[in-house]
């Protein structure tokens, strides 16, 4: 049988013979993954591209196949890091196999019993298919011959996917006692110590595309050691590794949904009770529904803003929906969206101001800033804090800063000129409002769906910031012993103030009780006090975020963020003046922030 199917401007020539014997069924699927590949080859079919000669024989012939595309090597990308230098047989030495009747056959329960791993038992996520969800092989293998936590083991048999790499998972203490059976696998151990969480970035590295030029054959690829001791290796970067294990936590659980989907609408007339069956449908159909329903919001990116983003600016896009809601009545929804805008800018241009006295930063703003505040003028505003985010990039380039640091990711938010577009757009409009050039009533509709335009965009591309948790810690009890503090805190992200308190460990016992951190990628907490400090506002009686305003007659008045509440706190003043907020008394300016 011949099939000719266009594909974009390029047409490719799918050919299928249809064998004597086989299952429908699977015949079906293999023609329906023949019809989507670029190039290459099935068992039964294969795929042509041009250009054909003019004497080109259209009989069946699967040597006619074209070679599969070549993959880019995802490392030039995944390696955004510097490169450690190192190739594979730097790092790894390759462990023995076993044949699978190499030794004698046992039960699970057998004292001896060592678990033997087969190409079967790779689950493809990262992790190995537990043994008793799988018809696993036990044998008495010598321990000399037994793999080690820590090992990686990976399938030798490329997927026939050219967007992926092989199965690949690193030996934990819970599969052991084990073996690898090695017809089709690999196994390799650490020449030297690493941290854990480059172990798994290694593991990652290596179920990616990267492999597919390293393999042999046609119809099927193998990966062979000596061509896979050449293989250059990723630096270290535990905020990927990181990420990449929340990836595969979130395919993890799609993956049991999906299965538990499948189990119960093939259960539905499978029993004798069918009132049963019915009951058993609704009950738990319903809770697999309303799953999907709750993962189904976060493709609505108003829903996203309002739950992932910190309390202050999430709190105040809630009050923006719910005011443009109201289509009677523009205006306030006009003013909330204004505001919020500037609420943004305030919140990052605070942190990112926290974040660069931790690391020694020089932000020149920020001195104009202290002396405005020193002095008693004018409180600093809108056009401040994109200011302060504006020179963050030039100011932290001589710090050699490395990539995965906080700052960089506001300094791309300032420097992005999308984001200052949006925001001089916005600014005017802030501007029009205060100097009393308020828009007209019957054009207030259109400058109310321009201004929300241009927040949602902003918000967008300030999404960074629901990897930098914000928090409230409120206790640390720190364990001499381990040298370890358990951190009691609230994770003061999305629309609502009130959160159970959550916990982590720390190495240092350094955190304030009562003050205010965000927490980076790799679970380090960055304290923002003075900068942003939490305090119960006394005129809405709410634990607000507040900020420092301006100098009234000597007095410190601090502005929450989140309703514009004054507050009057002289107590905090030392510290102002500790990282440069305000001017200490006597001093002259040196030029340091």
């Amino acid at each position: 049988m011949l099939y000719l199917r266009a594909c974009s401007a390029e047409q490719r020539v799918h050919a299928f013979r249809v064998p004597r014997a086989g299952g429908s069924s699977t015949l079906e699927q293999e023609l329906t993954r023949l019809l989507t590949l670029p190039a290459g080859s099935t068992t039964h079919g294969y795929v042509m591209s041009p250009p054909w000669p003019s004497d080109v024989s259209w009989r069946f012939d699967p040597s006619a196949a074209a070679p599969p595309p070549t993959v880019d090597p995802e490392p030039s990308t995944f390696m955004t890091t510097e490169p450690t230098g190192l190739t594979f047989r730097d790092l790894f030495e390759r462990v023995t196999t076993v044949r699978k009747d190499a030794f004698p056959h046992l039960g699970a329960d057998a004292g001896s019993a060592v678990r033997l791993l087969r190409f079967r038992d790779f689950s493809g996520t990262g992790t190995l298919v537990p043994a008793e969800e799988t018809d696993a092989v036990w044998a008495a293998v010598p321990p000399e011959r037994q793999l080690q936590a820590g090992d990686i083991v990976m399938q030798s048999v490329l997927h026939e996917s050219s967007t992926r790499g092989p199965a690949v998972a690193v030996i934990d203490q819970k599969d052991l006692p084990a073996a690898l059976e090695g017809s089709m696998n690999l196994a390799f151990r650490l020449k030297r110590p690493v941290e854990e969480h480059y172990l798994r970035l290694l593991a990652a590295y290596l179920n990616s595309p990267v492999l597919q030029d390293y393999a042999v054959g046609a119809t099927i690829r193998r990966i062979q050691w000596k061509r896979l001791e050449t293989l250059p290796l990723p630096a270290p970067d535990e905020a990927v590794a990181n990420a990449l294990d929340d990836l595969n936590t979130v395919r993890q659980r799609s993956l049991s949904w999906h299965r538990e989907a499948n189990t119960l609408r093939q259960s539905t007339f499978t029993g004798r009770d069918h009132e049963v069956a019915r009951q058993r449908i609704i009950t738990e159909g319903r809770v697999l529904r309303l799953r999907v329903e709750a993962a189904a919001q976060l493709d609505d990116s108003d829903y996203i803003y309002r739950t992932t983003l910190p309390y202050p600016i999430a709190m105040r896009w809630r009050n923006v929906e719910a005011k443009a809601s109201i289509d009677s009545a523009p205006g306030p929804a006009y003013q909330a969206a204004l505001d919020t805008a500037e609420i943004l800018f305030c919140y990052c241009a605070f942190v990112a101001a926290a974040l660069a006295h931790e690391e020694g930063v020089r932000i020149p703003k920020m001195e104009d800033i202290r002396g405005r505040l020193s002095s008693g003028k004018t409180a600093p505003g809108f056009g401040d804090w994109v200011a302060v985010l504006q020179e963050l990039s030039s100011a932290i380039k001589p710090r050699g800063l490395p990539p995965n640091h906080p700052l960089t990711e506001f300094a791309s938010f300032g420097s992005d000129q999308d984001v200052l577009d949006a925001r001089v757009r916005l600014y005017a409009l802030r501007n029009d409002e205060s100097h009393i050039r308020r828009a007209d009533e019957l054009d207030l509709p259109g400058a109310l769906q321009t201004a929300l335009a241009d927040l949602r965009f902003l918000l967008a591309r300030a999404l960074f910031l629901a990897d930098l948790p914000l928090v409230h810690v409120n206790s640390v009890r720190w364990d001499a012993l381990r040298k370890e503090a358990s951190v009691g805190y609230h994770r003061l992200m999305g629309d609502h103030p009130i959160v159970p308190i959550s916990t982590s460990e720390q190495h240092h016992p350094g955190l304030e009780v009562g003050s205010l951190y965000v927490i980076d990628g790799e679970r380090r907490f960055h304290l923002l006090r003075p900068f942003l400090m939490r305090q119960l506002c006394p005129r809405c009686r709410a634990w607000s975020t507040f900020h420092i305003d301006r100098l009234e007659k000597q007095e410190i008045l601090l502005k929450s963020l989140e309703h514009g509440h004054p507050l009057t706190d002289s107590a905090t003043r030392g510290a102002l003046q500790h990282v440069g907020l305000l001017e200490a008394p006597g001093a002259t300016d040196t030029g340091e922030q």
